[in-house]
């Protein structure tokens, strides 16, 4: 009978495990450049995305969204609030508030050709007199800032409207 020594197993089993690790090697090796491969395509792909029109065009209207939602949050809950706030602003001769509350980038230039002329307080006048006015065929959605004579219309100075976030905006000054 034959008897086995458990040291010859050993080595019989070092033996078999030494060829496996350049194997081993190898594998990771492939793997790790196959992983490199793939990044450096989807990364390739990825700034070929950014490079489109479309992607370009997207980016534009993300801008003028985020531009969109800053600005709307300058303004009153109701066409009253807006009233005061911007008429307090320019009562403070801060144009650059007054015109917040607005989406025309002519507001500014308007209140300072009014302050220029003199005017200035004859529009305060106006503002704090005005009475609003649901705008015809709008279902409380424009109103205008009227100046009445007599009990009848005179001039509006100002036509609001609601925007999607529900602030109030002046829309023409």
């Amino acid at each position: 009978m034959e008897t086995m020594n458990f040291g010859d197993l050993n080595n019989e089993n070092n033996n078999q495990a030494a060829p496996k690790a350049p194997r081993n090697r190898k594998l990771i090796w492939a793997g790790i450049v196959l992983a490199v491969l793939i990044l450096a395509v989807i990364g390739w792909q990825y700034w070929q995305y950014t490079q489109t029109p479309y992607y370009q065009q997207m980016k534009a209207v993300k801008a003028i969204e985020k531009d969109l939602k800053e600005q709307d949050k300058w303004g009153g809950k109701t066409p009253e609030e807006t009233v005061r706030l911007f008429t307090e602003a320019v009562k403070k001769g801060d144009f650059d508030l007054a015109s917040k509350y607005g989406r025309s980038k002519d507001i500014k230039p308007a209140l300072e050709k009014i302050n220029n002329d003199g005017n200035i307080n004859l529009l305060i006048k106006d503002l704090e007199n005005g009475a609003l006015e649901e705008s015809p065929g709008f279902a409380g959605e424009y109103f205008d800032l009227i100046i009445k004579e007599n009990n009848k219309r005179k001039y509006s100075i100002l036509t609001m409207y609601k925007s999607d976030s529900g602030t109030w905006k002046i829309v023409e000054f």
